[in-house]
């Protein structure tokens, strides 16, 4: 999609939900705004495993229990309550659409959400954000094309702008990451992102979704492209799927990212495929993290130090010159 494309596809999608967005990031500024900073390099040394909903997912659901201890896991809103049911309370949830279902993705375990902490564009659907026992909460606006972020963050008072994504599934390796036309970022600092569920495909006699048989029909009008999975498979896909696992393929080839694909239920095609179990296990001078996030610190102090001692000099310069102005003729 090039440039002209996505600034018109931008233009439809602000036109045909700035209303919605508009009340959503209102309403979320009434929210205490804590900066991301707070993440700056938390994961140094550790994994972070990305659930989205391809059924890969649940194929590899014994052994997300089985090392879930190991690693940190970001859900996003559809993977949340399956998560939950199989006895595992994600690290993190990202909640990113106007429209997302709270009644049927997240009000079932909004009383079990104590040890997972909610990531949510501003824009998102409110109910998410202002229900369940949620052990924090930080907002996010995305930035666009159009540069509506500017629109919503000042709305909402929320500092943390992010590069968007294609869907919630490719967020959240965006919101991880935070690379962007500015450069390539690791901005959580993991030294593994861990896909599962990424499959953007459905096996012929397969399920849609993880638990989830038919998608709500999709399964069955959705057949856009046959193909084979990265394991051999036959599949579908439609072609926003195939849009998204191009587009992700991309971003993280084009950024370097550290990220592993940890099934063969999918065509994404990215150059790391490992097992799943194995890279749970990852665990490498997790100590480091605590170093380098000291070091940053002193650094930023260092800098506002400098630029205050730069601002100090060339006011005195401002001052010894109007004295010399004020002194001649």
């Amino acid at each position: 999609m090039n440039a002209d494309a996505i600034l018109k596809q931008s233009k439809n999608a602000y036109r045909q939900w700035k209303e919605l967005w508009r009340k959503h990031a209102k309403m979320h500024g009434k929210f205490t705004q804590k900066s991301l900073e707070d993440y700056v390099n938390s994961g140094v040394g550790k994994a972070l495993l990305l659930v989205a909903n391809g059924y890969s997912f649940e194929e590899n659901i014994e052994t997300i229990k089985k090392y879930r201890d190991q690693v940190e896991i970001m859900a996003c809103d559809k993977t949340l309550g399956h998560l939950i049911d199989n006895g595992i309370k994600p690290d993190f949830c990202l909640v990113c659409d106007a429209m997302v279902d709270y009644e049927k993705y997240m009000k079932p375990w909004e009383d079990q959400l104590d040890e997972t902490v909610l990531f949510m564009n501003v824009c998102a659907n409110y109910k998410w954000s202002h229900n369940g026992n949620w052990k924090d909460s930080y907002f996010f606006v995305n930035k666009d094309i159009i540069k509506s972020e500017l629109e919503f963050g000042e709305l909402s008072g929320c500092p943390n702008i992010i590069p968007a994504g294609t869907n919630v599934s490719n967020a959240m390796v965006v919101f991880a990451t935070q690379s962007d036309n500015l450069g390539r970022r690791n901005f959580f600092g993991y030294d593994k992102i861990l896909l599962i569920g990424f499959d953007y495909c459905w096996k012929f006699d397969g399920k849609y979704y993880a638990f989830d048989e038919d998608g709500y029909g999709k399964k069955y009008y959705m057949k856009h492209r046959y193909l084979k999975t990265r394991g051999g498979e036959d599949a579908y896909t439609s072609n926003n799927l195939l849009f998204s696992a191009q587009w992700l393929e991309s971003y993280i080839a084009n950024f370097k990212l550290p990220v592993v694909n940890c099934s063969k239920s999918t065509i994404l095609g990215i150059t790391k495929t490992c097992d799943l179990a194995e890279q749970m296990q990852y665990n490498y001078k997790r100590e480091d993290g605590v170093l380098v996030r000291r070091t940053l610190a002193q650094i930023r102090k260092l800098k506002k130090e400098l630029m205050d001692k730069q601002l100090m000099v060339k006011e005195i310069d401002k001052d010894h010159w109007f004295k010399f102005i004020a002194t001649t003729h």
